[in-house]
């Protein structure tokens, strides 16, 4: 169960299960159970020993990367029946929204006097999430979120600028964790906007190896943790090492809202986008502030009080 959404992966493949177990560690069958979920997906996950075949005369409607290096081609309007994906040459995507169906192809490549070469599944799993979530009205946000006193706090920042640091320290301080790295935003049926944690391993910078280690927060750590809580305040992280305390400032709606569309994925490859566009509208609304994040030796969680009130 993901952001409120039955996802339900077909797979034989032994890499497969291990990549979903790793990444779905806290939303299996096994370890959260909801009762009366609204929303259904299924995703078929298929080797295949063929090129990608795309239909002629396919409109190409987008081309970009994810993960900093991988092409993306989008194929089809995301309003019609189907709609194609290549990433890269060796994976194919067919989501059918209608149907909440995604068929993803794996393509073996065999190079001479050597082993078929299969991608994992890991290169193309969060893509997936996140447009599958976009057809649910659920949507992707790189950011990491706490709760305390039943409301989520997100806190956005750029890779490096202290999401998964704070979210340890806010652990530590009691706080409740969602998740360090990407949540999920929407609007309830109240025009709430709600958070859906996605609870994986925190990524934290070692310092001895000067590399982010994938940690178990909530076994080791003991961190208590919730899947769901209405949004509270909005913090943006800046690194600041002018000083050694961290500094709270207020922020305009323009701002929070400019946040919002940068830390989330790009609004072409997005299903129901006029949605999007809204959530982000309505959560610019809240209390929000950019916390020049200085040195973590000595960040007091009780700067934040004063957007928590």
């Amino acid at each position: 169960m993901i952001a409120d959404i039955q996802i339900t992966f077909w797979t034989d493949h032994p890499s497969d299960t291990e990549c979903l177990e790793e990444v779905f560690l806290y939303h299996t069958g096994k370890e959260k159970t909801l009762t009366g979920a609204k929303k259904c997906h299924d995703v078929i996950i298929s080797s295949s020993k063929d090129k990608l075949n795309l239909s002629a005369g396919k409109p190409l409607m987008w081309e970009g990367y994810i993960n900093e290096n991988v092409p993306v081609k989008w194929y089809n309007h995301v309003d019609e029946d189907e709609n194609i994906i290549s990433v890269g040459d060796t994976i194919l995507i067919r989501h059918q929204p209608q149907r909440s169906l995604t068929v993803c192809y794996l393509v073996e490549t065999k190079a001479r006097f050597s082993k078929s070469y299969r991608p994992q599944l890991t290169n193309c799993i969060f893509f997936l999430l996140h447009n599958i979530a976009s057809m649910h009205g659920k949507y992707c946000i790189h950011a990491s979120c706490m709760v305390k006193d039943g409301n989520a706090y997100l806190f956005l920042g750029k890779s490096g600028d202290g999401k998964s640091t704070i979210s340890m320290l806010l652990g530590v301080a009691g706080w409740e964790y969602m998740g360090d790295d990407l949540v999920f935003i929407s609007l309830d049926e109240n025009g709430e906007v709600i958070i859906d944690g996605f609870l994986s391993k925190a990524k934290l910078f070692n310092e001895k190896s000067k590399m982010k280690n994938s940690i178990d927060v909530i076994k080791n750590q003991h961190f208590n943790y919730t899947y769901k809580k209405k949004l509270g305040a909005i913090f943006n992280l800046q690194r600041t090492h002018i000083c050694k305390e961290s500094v709270l400032l207020p922020a305009s709606q323009t701002e929070v809202f400019t946040w919002l569309m940068s830390a989330g994925n790009n609004i072409k490859i997005q299903y129901r986008q006029r949605r999007w566009v809204d959530i982000c509208e309505k959560a610019s609304s809240l209390p929000a502030h950019t916390l020049m994040f200085a040195d973590k030796e000595y960040f007091n969680p009780d700067i934040l009080n004063a957007a928590l009130q």
